[in-house]
């Protein structure tokens, strides 16, 4: 599908009234998510190699023992690893946890092969040619078990790992409204970097902005990619949409070059 979007900030000590407007606004108190977010980078250009690996997938879903590979994968993980044999991309690995459960000693020791997650895919956003939002392709796998291993089988590499937390909204049944901030683990010697075997506790995360901004995105999606109406549709929505949000928050260019989710060369820092 294409996400269409416009983004700006809103400082921390906002972050209750807005979401109370937000509240009166789509007749809502908003879904709160936190969620562990690993990222990972694909083969190194020029030899991007998809996904062919998949032998280890398996479907997780309170029906299906997910030590048991489906009979087949999901028919997203083919057009998934279509669109990474083209160009090596960063992928993340996300799954949902909870402030009050995931993290800390009591949590203990987790192993994300056995917990179900959703591989996300952004495009490189497309040429503005006139519009003033990003609009880029994108794909979700949810409920998906062994991602870390089929990450490897595949020799995608490990680069980071943040907490997610997003408070979100949805206008008039497909439009969304979202206030996200990333958050940090502690740092760690480990080389090359390892994803970590037991969160740290909740206090101990810090806000990956110094200045503890919280991003805020208003989102329209055309799910048929490929029908022309869907994408006028979902671009008249945006900018209805942002007209009305305009009053509210402010929304911020963003260079395409800072969104590029594709692994630069040897030699060229990312």
């Amino acid at each position: 599908m294409y996400e269409l979007s416009f983004n700006g900030t809103i400082f921390k000590a906002d972050i209750d009234n807005a979401r109370a407007v937000l509240g009166g606004i789509c007749w809502s108190t908003g879904l709160h998510t936190v969620k562990r977010v690993l990222t990972y980078a694909g083969p190194p250009q020029p030899h991007p190699r998809g996904l062919p690996r998949l032998e280890h997938v398996t479907q997780i879903s309170p029906t299906n023992n997910p030590q048991q590979p489906p009979s087949r994968p999901h028919p997203a993980w083919g057009a998934l690893s279509k669109e990474l044999s083209r160009s090596s991309y960063y992928v993340r690995l996300a799954y949902l946890v909870s402030p009050e459960k995931s993290f800390g000693a009591a949590a203990g020791d987790v192993d994300l092969n056995k917990e179900a997650g959703t591989l996300q895919w952004l495009d490189f956003p497309d040429p503005p040619k006139g519009q003033p939002f990003t609009q880029r392709r994108k794909m979700e796998i949810p409920g998906q078990g062994n991602l870390p291993m089929v990450m490897v089988d595949n020799k995608y590499a490990f680069e980071y790992e943040t907490i997610e937390e997003t408070w979100s909204y949805v206008k008039d049944g497909d439009f969304e409204i979202a206030f996200t901030r990333h958050l940090t683990l502690p740092p760690t010697d480990a080389e090359p970097p390892t994803q970590a075997v037991r969160l740290p506790p909740w206090s101990d995360l810090v806000p990956l902005d110094p200045s503890e901004k919280w991003l805020v995105s208003i989102r329209s999606f055309a799910w048929e990619e490929s029908n022309p109406e869907e994408i006028k549709k979902a671009t008249s929505q945006i900018l209805e949409e942002k007209t009305f949000f305009d009053g509210l928050f402010t929304f911020e260019p963003v260079d395409r070059k800072d969104l590029d989710t594709r692994v630069p060369p040897p030699g060229r820092a990312m």
